[in-house]
């Protein structure tokens, strides 16, 4: 979670996020998500760090009989490391990589949890390539996420992304963005992207807690469009801080 001027956006939104990964995966608290949310604050106060990421895991107890395992929560605050000035104006470089996470049929990705050996994989190998970010593709070759962020792109003005039946982490600032969009008047359709999508957007772009959002202007060593950051993503990260102002009450 991500704490402006002290405060969490969208507290509600990753705790309900959380609660649902709960189930999926079979565990329980021994407190509520509403007393949870209690310790996240404090945590967060306590800290006293104003620009903060506010990380929370969930550690299963022994086994124990009963249907659904305890957990225990286990919290921490940390300043936010944000992306450089440049990497914003230069925007970022990505490959596709032939990685793979686990398939939904398997693990459900909507479900948040910490096994990430796919990703740290994909990272190695967007580094052996000399570009800053992996995009993974599903098992029919449709492009889906990349490690941490969600994607998207812009073609003749619409907002495009892949859904979340594709087996995609409904990300809360992505859902955000989404809102932000439609705020613009931009058309916003999720649908199933391909390479062939994305080397022709117009412009593309990646989301996340950290990122908030940020331009990809080289994929697999082709430009987007002009190689240069698009005035809809900037359009797009000025209306996302206006919101997390708007909700947070921030001066």
């Amino acid at each position: 979670m991500r704490a402006y001027q002290g405060k969490i956006f969208r507290l509600e939104q990753h705790l309900d996020r959380l609660a649902g990964s709960m189930q999926y995966l079979g565990l329980a608290l021994s407190i509520s998500m509403a007393q949870l949310g209690q310790q996240l604050v404090k945590a967060l106060r306590d800290s006293e760090i104003q620009e903060a990421m506010v990380r929370v895991a969930l550690i299963p107890q022994s086994q124990r009989p009963s249907v659904r395992r305890l957990a225990s929560p286990s919290i921490v605050v940390q300043p936010v490391p944000l992306p450089t000035p440049q990497m914003y104006r230069r925007g970022l470089r990505v490959a596709i990589v032939p990685t793979r996470r686990f398939p939904i049929s398997q693990i459900d990705p909507q479900a948040k949890f910490s096994s990430r050996l796919g990703s740290v994989h994909a990272v190695i190998e967007a580094q052996l390539r000399g570009v800053d970010e992996a995009i993974f593709t599903d098992g029919t070759g449709y492009v889906t996420e990349s490690t941490a962020s969600n994607l998207g792109v812009m073609k003749h003005g619409a907002f495009l992304a892949p859904p979340c039946w594709m087996g995609l982490l409904a990300g809360i600032t992505w859902q955000a963005l989404e809102e932000v969009a439609r705020e613009l008047g931009m058309p916003v359709r999720e649908v199933p992207l391909t390479r062939h999508d994305l080397y022709n957007a117009d412009e593309a772009f990646l989301s996340s807690t950290l990122k908030e959002i940020i331009a990809i202007t080289t994929i697999d060593g082709r430009l987007v469009s002009s190689g240069k950051p698009g005035p809809s993503t900037a359009r797009l990260h000025r209306a996302f801080r206006r919101l997390v102002r708007r909700e947070l009450k921030l001066r």
